[in-house]
C-alpha cells in the first residue's frame, strides 16, 4: 500500500499527539474509578484546553485522527450488533418508544451535574431476557434551545430518510450530490465525502455550516420539522434554520450513478429559513435511533432507511473531532478493559449574543463492553448509552476566550464522571 507525504504526516501527527495524551493522562490517578476527583479531574482537562479561543474550543476539535478508536471505525456497525445481556438491574428499565411516542423522562436523576451543564438527557439501554429496554434520565431535557451544530444530524439523518423512501435500494456509496445551475448541470460530489466533510470541519470540499444548511434543502422547512416531531413525539420544537452561511448548493439532487438517475431533488421552491430550537430529548432520541437501530422493533427505528445507509451513517458519525469520550477512557484507565468500542458523536458549540454567554454541545453514543467482571469469574458487561449535554459559561467581566477554555474542560469533566457513574453502577 503506497501512501503519500500528506498521509504520512497524519499518521505522525496522530501518533505523537496519542503519546502526548497518555503522557498528560499518566497525571491523572483515577486507580479508584469510584471515588473520582472530579476537581482534579477538571484541573487537569483545564490545563489541555489552554490555548482553545472563541469558535475554536481546543478538546471539541481535538480531530478524530488522534483518537485510538479512528482505525476501527469501520467496525462501529458489526460491534453494534452484538447482543450481550446487561449485568445490571433493569429496574425501570422500559421499553423503547414508538415512533412520536413521548417516553417517561426521570427530571431528578441528573441533579449531580454542574450549573453550568443547562440542559442534558441520557438514555440508558439493556438487554433483559433478550429484550432490549431503556431508561431516560434528564435536566431541562425537554426544554427547547439552540443546540448549535450539533443539530446537523437530523437532516442528514431525514435526507437519507426520504431517499431510501423514494428509492428503497438506494445505497449511499453509489450516490453523488450535484448542483444544478441555470445553465444546466453543475459539478457532482459523493454523498458521502460532502456528509464526512460536515461531520469533520476538515473543509475538504466546503464549510460544516454550508454543508448543514445544504442538506435541508430537500424538502421545504415545515416538512422537515414536522417529520422531526413526528419521529420523537415533541411538537413544540422548531427547526427551519440554517447554521449561519447560505447552502453550498442551493438546488441539489441526489444522482444515483453509475446509470446516473436523479432521486431526489431540492425543494423548488426559495427556503423560508427561520430558526432552530429542539431539545436535548430530541437529539438523544434521534442518535439513539441510528445507533441501536437493529435492536428496535420496526415501530421504533428510523422510517425508510435500509441497512446498508444505517451502516454507512453509524460510520459517518464516528468521525466527530469532539473525543471527550475518548479523554474520558483514559481518564479512568478503562483502556485496557473495554472491548469493542463505539463512540458516535456530534459536537456544537458557540458564543450567544442574545444570552450572553458562550455555550457547548456534546451528543454522544457510547457503546462498549466492560470485561473486567470476567476476573472475578462473571460476564462481561455491555455499557450503551445516549447522552446530550449543553453547557454554558458566562464570566464577569466578559472573557470569549476563557470562557471557551474553562467549559470546554467543564464538558470533558462531565462526561467522564458521567460514564464513570454509568460504568460502576
Amino acid at each position: 500500500m503506497k501512501f503519500n507525504r500528506r498521509q504520512i504526516l497524519i499518521s505522525l501527527l496522530a501518533y505523537f499527539t496519542y503519546l502526548n495524551l497518555n503522557n498528560h493522562f499518566s497525571q491523572v490517578q483515577a486507580q479508584n474509578s469510584e471515588n473520582l476527583d472530579l476537581e482534579k479531574v477538571y484541573q487537569h482537562f483545564l490545563k489541555m484546553s489552554q490555548g482553545g479561543y472563541q469558535d475554536n474550543p481546543k478538546l471539541f476539535y481535538q480531530g478524530v485522527n488522534t483518537s485510538p478508536y479512528y482505525n476501527q471505525i469501520q467496525n462501529y456497525p458489526n460491534r453494534l450488533k452484538q447482543i450481550i445481556p446487561s449485568n445490571i438491574s433493569s429496574k425501570r428499565f422500559e421499553s423503547y418508544p414508538q415512533l412520536g411516542q413521548l417516553p417517561k423522562i426521570d427530571q431528578n436523576a441528573l441533579n449531580f451535574l454542574p450549573e453550568e451543564i443547562t440542559e442534558a438527557c441520557i438514555c440508558i439501554g439493556g438487554f433483559f431476557a433478550e429484550e432490549f429496554k431503556v431508561k431516560w434520565l434528564g435536566k431541562n431535557a425537554l426544554k427547547t434551545q439552540e443546540f448549535w451544530s450539533a443539530t446537523k444530524i437530523i437532516p442528514l439523518v431525514y435526507t437519507v430518510s426520504q431517499l431510501n423512501t423514494k428509492s428503497p435500494q438506494a445505497n449511499l456509496d453509489f450516490v453523488k450530490i450535484q448542483s444544478v445551475e441555470q445553465d444546466g448541470q453543475g459539478k457532482l460530489f459523493p454523498f458521502i465525502s460532502l456528509a464526512k466533510d460536515m461531520i469533520t470541519y476538515e473543509k475538504k470540499i466546503a464549510s460544516s455550516n454550508s454543508l448543514g444548511a445544504m442538506f435541508k434543502r430537500f424538502s421545504p422547512q415545515l416538512e422537515l420539522e414536522k417529520w422531526l416531531q413526528n419521529i420523537t413525539g415533541n411538537t413544540d420544537l422548531v427547526f427551519r434554520g440554517r447554521y449561519g452561511e447560505k447552502p453550498f448548493i442551493n438546488y441539489p439532487q441526489i444522482i444515483n450513478f453509475p446509470d446516473q438517475e436523479v432521486m431526489l431533488a431540492a425543494d423548488q421552491n426559495p427556503p423560508n429559513w427561520s430558526f432552530n430550537e429542539v431539545s436535548a430529548y430530541d437529539l438523544t432520541r434521534i442518535l439513539s435511533m441510528l445507533g441501536w437501530h437493529y435492536y428496535l422493533p420496526k415501530s421504533s427505528q428510523l422510517p425508510a432507511i435500509n441497512s446498508q445507509n444505517i451502516d454507512i451513517l453509524i460510520q459517518l458519525m464516528g468521525n466527530d473531532p469532539a473525543r471527550l469520550t475518548d479523554l474520558a477512557i483514559q481518564v479512568l484507565k478503562l483502556e485496557k478493559d473495554v472491548e469493542s468500542v463505539v463512540i458516535l458523536s456530534k459536537e456544537g458549540d458557540g458564543a450567544t449574543s442574545i444570552g450572553e454567554r458562550t455555550e457547548a454541545v456534546y451528543l454522544a453514543l457510547i457503546y462498549l463492553i466492560d470485561t473486567r467482571p470476567k476476573k472475578l469469574g462473571k460476564q462481561p458487561n455491555l455499557i450503551t448509552f445516549t447522552m446530550t449535554l449543553k453547557g454554558a459559561k458566562a464570566l464577569n467581566p466578559r472573557n470569549l476566550n476563557q470562557e471557551v477554555v474553562e467549559l470546554d474542560a467543564i464538558m470533558a469533566t462531565t462526561v467522564t464522571d458521567i460514564l464513570n457513574r454509568i460504568i460502576t453502577g
